[in-house]
C-alpha cells in the first residue's frame, strides 16, 4: 500500500478541509458558543498549574470561587492538555489555542477517517468518507456552536481506534495491537462521555470483524473457538488501551462519587427534556441556541440530507446485495439506526432502565455516532458491484460526492463573534462567569450548598494576587489561636501555627475532596511529626472547607492535594502499559532492522 504521504488522496483530503478550518481564522472569539468560555477558562488553569510544575493537575485552584474543584480528575484532559500546549508553545492568546486546538481536531478527524477508510475501502472511499466525517454537520454543531473542545477531540480519535481494531482482526501483529491501544487510549483521555457511548460500537464491530475473518477463511459458519482466537489481538489491544489511560480513569470511575453529580444531571440536565424529534433530523435549519425541551430548539439536530441520502443509498445497495462489503455495511447501516434511536422519545424505555444508556447526559449527543457512520456509509456509491468487483480507477466520482458534501454543509460554515464578556479570558473573568452561571461552580460532596461568592472571587475581581488560603475570618474571632502563612501553591499550603489547647482547627477556603492531607511539622527543623489523611469530617459547612485539626503548642502544618491509592495504582499500571507499548513499537522495528542487516562474513 503508498505510504500516506505520497498519496495524492491524503493532500487532497487535507486541503479540503480548509473550509472547515476558514471560519476559526477569522478574528474574534466565538464567547457565546456554549462551551467557548469553559475552553478558555479550562486551559487558564491547566496552565497555572502547569507554571508551579504539575503537568497533570488533578485539582483545579479556582474553580467554586477560589474554592477549587477536582475537575481534571474526573474529566478528561486531552483536549485542555492540547489547547494549553499550543498556548504554551506558540504565541497565542487563549482565545487562540482554543480555536487552535478546534482547528486540530478537524485535522486529526479528517486524517483518522482517512487512514480507517483506506484500509477498509481503499484511497478513493477514504477521500468520501474523511470529508463527510469533517462536514458532517453534528461535527459541524460540536465545533462552531457548542465549542465542545473534549468532544471534538474524542471524535477525531473514533476511527483511528476502529483503523486499529481492523488491522488487529485481519493482519494481527505487534504494531497493529499498539494502534489499537493509542487509538482507545486516546478517546478515553478525550472524553469521558463519547468513550462510554463508543466502547459498546468498537466491541460489536470488533465481534463483526472476528465473525468475517473466521467466516471468509473456513468458507463456513464461524465457530465459536475460531472466533474468538481471530479476537485475541484486538482484545489485548484494548485492554492495553484502558490501561494506557489507567491513570484517569481509575480515579475517574472510583473518585467521581465524592462531587456533587446531581449538579450535572438534575434540573436543566434532565434528558427528558432533551430528546430530539424526528422531524428535526432532517430539518435543515441552523442556529446558535442551546437544547430546549419541546421541538423548538434553536440549534440543530439534523443529520444532513446529502448525507442521509447516500447512507439511503449504502442501504439499498446492502438490501440488493450489490456489494462485496455487505457485513460491515450491515453494521454501520445498524449503528446509524441505533443512534439515531436512541435521541428520540421512542428510547425513552432504554434511557430509563438500560444502565449506562443515561450516561450520554443529552439524548442528542448520540448523534456523535451517528456521524460517524454517516461518513462510513458515504462511499458506499462508489463500491464496485458484487458481480464485478473490478473497482474504478477514476477520481472523478469521489472528487464530485466529497465537492457535494461540502456544499450540503456550506450554510453552516460559520460562527458568531460576539464582544468579550466582563472580564475576559482572566480570572476575573471566570468569577463573572461562575456568578452568571453554575456551570463552573461544581461542589464536593461535603458540600449542602452550591457557593454563590467568595472572599477570593473579591481579590480575583480586584486584581489581587491570592498568597495564602486561610480564613482569617475565623482564625481572628479564635482567640486560642494564631496562624502565619509561610508557603502558598495552588495544591498546598505552609503555616506556623501555635494553638494554646488541643481541640484547634485552622479553617481554609479549600474544598474537601479524597487526596488532601495534613502533616504536623517540627518548627524548629521541619521534620515530619505526623501525618493523616482529611475527611469529610474535617469540614465545616456549608461548602465542605476543610478544618484541620493541630495539637496544641507551636507547630509547622502542610495540607496538600496528593495521590491517593487509586491514583497511584492508576499511575504505576500506565506506566507499565507504557514499557509494553514501546516494546510492541521496537519488535517489528528490531525485525525490520535485522532483514536489514547484511550478512557478516567468516
Amino acid at each position: 500500500m503508498t505510504r500516506f504521504y505520497k498519496s495524492p488522496s491524503f493532500w487532497v483530503t487535507t486541503l479540503l478541509t480548509i473550509f472547515a478550518i476558514a471560519p476559526l481564522l477569522r478574528p474574534g472569539y466565538f464567547w457565546a458558543a456554549h462551551d467557548a468560555r469553559h475552553d478558555v477558562y479550562f486551559i487558564l488553569q491547566y496552565n497555572i498549574t502547569w507554571d508551579q510544575g504539575t503537568l497533570f493537575p488533578r485539582w483545579s485552584p479556582d474553580w467554586a470561587f477560589g474554592y477549587g474543584y477536582p475537575f481534571f480528575n474526573i474529566y478528561a484532559p486531552g483536549a485542555t492538555f492540547l489547547g494549553t500546549l499550543l498556548y504554551r508553545i506558540l504565541p497565542l492568546s487563549l482565545e487562540a489555542a482554543v480555536k487552535g486546538a478546534m482547528i486540530s481536531t478537524i485535522l486529526l478527524s479528517a486524517w483518522s477517517m482517512w487512514f480507517f477508510m483506506r484500509d477498509w475501502l481503499g484511497e478513493r472511499a477514504a477521500l468520501v468518507a474523511a470529508v463527510a466525517y469533517v462536514y458532517a454537520p453534528y461535527h459541524l454543531l460540536d465545533v462552531y456552536v457548542r465549542a465542545a473542545m473534549a468532544e471534538s477531540l474524542a471524535l477525531a480519535f473514533l476511527p483511528l481506534a476502529l483503523w486499529g481494531v481492523r488491522r488487529a482482526v485481519l493482519r494481527p501483529g505487534p504494531s497493529s495491537i499498539a494502534l489499537a491501544a493509542l487509538g482507545y487510549a486516546a478517546v478515553h483521555l478525550s472524553s469521558n462521555l463519547v468513550a462510554l457511548l463508543f466502547t459498546p460500537v468498537l466491541g460489536l464491530y470488533l465481534l463483526v470483524l472476528a465473525y468475517g475473518q473466521v467466516r471468509d477463511k473456513t468458507g463456513a459458519r464461524a465457530k465459536i473457538g475460531g472466533w474468538v482466537r481471530a479476537m485475541i489481538p484486538a482484545g489485548a489491544g484494548l485492554i492495553l488501551g484502558v490501561t494506557l489511560a489507567a491513570f484517569f480513569i481509575l480515579p475517574a470511575l472510583t473518585e467521581s462519587k465524592f462531587v456533587n453529580l446531581d449538579q450535572w444531571f438534575a434540573g436543566y440536565y434532565d434528558f427528558h427534556d432533551h430528546f430530539v424529534y424526528f422531524s428535526q433530523l432532517f430539518d435543515p435549519r441552523w442556529g446558535f441556541g442551546i437544547s430546549t425541551p419541546g421541538p423548538n430548539d434553536t440549534i440543530s439536530y439534523q443529520l444532513g440530507l446529502v448525507l442521509f441520502a447516500l447512507a439511503a443509498l449504502a442501504f439499498w445497495r446492502w438490501l440488493r446485495r450489490d456489494t462485496g462489503e455487505q457485513l460491515e455495511i450491515g453494521f454501520w447501516l445498524l449503528v446509524l439506526a441505533g443512534s439515531v434511536g436512541l435521541t428520540t422519545s421512542a428510547s425513552a424505555w432504554a434511557w430509563d432502565h438500560i444502565p449506562m444508556v443515561d450516561a450520554a447526559q443529552f439524548p442528542w449527543r448520540y448523534l456523535t455516532l451517528s456521524a460517524l457512520a454517516l461518513a462510513a456509509l458515504a462511499p458506499a456509491a462508489l463500491l464496485p458491484q458484487a458481480d464485478d468487483p473490478s473497482p474504478s480507477r477514476s477520481w472523478l466520482p469521489p472528487l464530485l460526492l466529497a465537492g457535494l458534501i461540502i456544499l450540503g454543509s456550506a450554510p453552516y460554515l460559520r460562527i458568531e463573534t460576539p464582544d468579550p464578556p466582563p472580564g475576559g479570558a482572566t480570572l476575573a473573568g471566570l468569577m463573572e462567569f461562575e456568578r452568571s452561571s453554575d456551570e463552573m461552580t461544581g461542589m464536593t460532596a461535603t458540600a449542602t450548598e452550591i457557593a454563590a461568592w467568595s472572599p477570593l472571587a473579591d481579590l480575583h475581581m480586584a486584581g489581587i494576587p491570592i498568597d495564602n488560603q486561610v480564613d482569617y475570618s475565623l482564625v481572628g474571632e479564635n482567640t486560642g489561636l494564631d496562624v502565619d502563612v509561610r508557603e502558598h501553591r495552588v495544591d498546598s499550603e505552609l503555616v506556623w501555627v501555635h494553638a494554646e489547647g488541643p481541640g484547634q482547627r485552622v479553617p481554609f477556603y479549600r474544598q474537601w475532596y479524597p487526596g488532601w492531607t495534613a502533616a504536623i511539622l517540627d518548627p524548629a527543623n521541619g521534620a515530619e511529626l505526623d501525618r493523616f489523611p482529611l475527611t469529610p469530617a474535617d469540614t465545616r459547612p456549608p461548602y465542605g472547607l476543610l478544618d484541620v485539626p493541630v495539637p496544641a503548642g507551636e507547630h509547622l502544618l502542610r495540607i496538600s492535594f496528593e495521590d491517593t491509592p487509586i491514583r497511584s495504582i492508576g499511575e504505576k499500571t500506565s506506566i507499565i502499559a507504557v514499557i509494553l507499548l514501546l516494546l510492541l513499537l521496537a519488535l517489528p522495528l528490531a525485525k525490520r532492522l535485522r532483514r536489514q542487516s547484511p550478512p557478516i562474513d567468516h
